[in-house]
């Protein structure tokens, strides 16, 4: 279609030159002809360079056909390396969920157990504390009386030393008040004396409060 758009114009200039002067007609076919070829040579030229442009053209195309398909290729790569990822994901996230489950279920068993134990304790502390009042309590007991038992055996010895002193001085008086009498039964009446002083000595010795033995006095 170029090459005709190219003839035309020659054509209508050589006819104009026909119309404007009488050459020969040798020459004027020659014009013609030359004119035709170069023309013919341009048409070709800007078909060659044409060509070439379509043809680079497809090259491109092609070009960019297999950096799509080599795209699409990465992408389809990518999509499924992504679905992958998911999946790996959420199976993680789920082990993590259950790891964390497992995680509380655990602080809250040991938070229990730490509950139990502190009342455990506490219980310890109080009845360890009663237990400690109680002992002070018996320590206070016990060691006021062993000052009360300290009070009375002294106290009860001196009323054994004076009990004794008493029935001596009995003894004696009984015998001696015989003696000035000159009773004649002597004999008899001290052993009466003796007797009766005994029997008292040996109930002041019952009724006297034994001292407690040297023991610890460690509670």
């Amino acid at each position: 279609m170029k090459l005709s758009r190219l003839i035309l114009p020659g054509l209508l200039m050589a006819a104009t030159l026909h119309a404007a002067e009488e050459v020969d007609p040798s020459i004027k076919l020659r014009e013609q002809l030359r004119g035709v070829t170069l023309q013919l040579r341009t048409a070709q030229t800007e078909s060659a360079n044409a060509q070439a442009v379509a043809a680079a053209a497809e090259q491109k195309s092609k070009d960019l056909a297999a950096k799509i398909g080599e795209l699409e290729k990465r992408n389809a790569a990518l999509a499924k390396q992504a679905n992958t990822d998911k999946a790996s994901a959420a199976e993680s996230i789920d082990t993590l969920e259950k790891k964390v489950a497992d995680r509380d279920k655990n602080l809250a068993l040991h938070k229990e157990a730490l509950a139990k134990w502190k009342d455990g304790y506490d219980n310890a502390v109080a009845v360890a504390n009663t237990k400690e009042a109680e002992r002070a309590k018996l320590a206070s007991e016990l060691t006021s009386t062993k000052h009360t038992l300290a009070d009375r055996e002294r106290k009860n010895i001196a009323l054994f030393n004076v009990s004794n002193e008493i029935l001596d001085k009995f003894e004696n008086y009984s015998l001696g008040k015989a003696l000035s009498a000159r009773e004649p039964f002597i004999g008899t009446t001290r052993v009466k004396v003796e007797n009766l002083v005994q029997d008292y000595k040996d109930q002041i010795l019952d009724n006297r409060i034994a001292a407690p033995s040297k023991k610890s006095d460690k509670p």
